[in-house]
């Protein structure tokens, strides 16, 4: 009686850890983020922001081109001096893809090469989408203007004209 008094019964200190939940949670995570590493180049559009910075400002004498979707296949450009309107195109086709390539053309041949001797210099281009109009049409027209050296482009919201 007197040799173990309040000691109580020793533990053990061996236990097994099960660890196939925890390897078959790291393996899933390794192969989510494997796969989705090969959308984060993909997803990527480089652009410069038109309002707010030094880019804005480099060129003074510099016309500034508004796109307005209308709807998904109708397209207002207009191009301004100083805040005035000087040339506006109505485009409207069928499909999203006729769109851009009228926009395209219309880029190339009426904006910024009215004729052979005048170049135009567009300072900043704005895009305003309407709700029907899908990201993917806008991001399409982004790439037009890219495609056609207009880098400094800003995207305003329907309300924000």
């Amino acid at each position: 009686m007197i040799g173990n008094t309040g000691r109580g019964s020793k533990r053990q200190l061996d236990f097994e850890l099960n660890l196939t939940s925890f390897i078959d949670l790291l393996s899933t995570c390794t192969c989510f983020l494997l796969i989705t590493a090969v959308w984060i180049q993909i997803g990527t559009l480089e652009i410069k922001q038109s309002h707010g910075t030094e880019a804005a400002a480099e060129a003074k004498d510099s016309f500034d081109l508004d796109l307005v979707f209308k709807g998904p296949t109708e397209l207002n450009v207009n191009l301004k001096k100083h805040g005035k309107a000087v040339k506006t195109l109505a485009l409207k086709s069928a499909t999203n893809e006729e769109m851009l390539t009228k926009l395209n053309e219309a880029l190339k041949t009426q904006i910024l090469n009215p004729s052979k001797d005048k170049k135009i210099l567009i300072g900043t281009a704005t895009v305003t989408p309407k709700s029907g109009v899908n990201y993917g049409q806008m991001v399409s027209a982004l790439d037009v203007l890219r495609k056609n050296k207009i880098v400094n482009i800003g995207v305003l919201t329907e309300r924000g004209q």
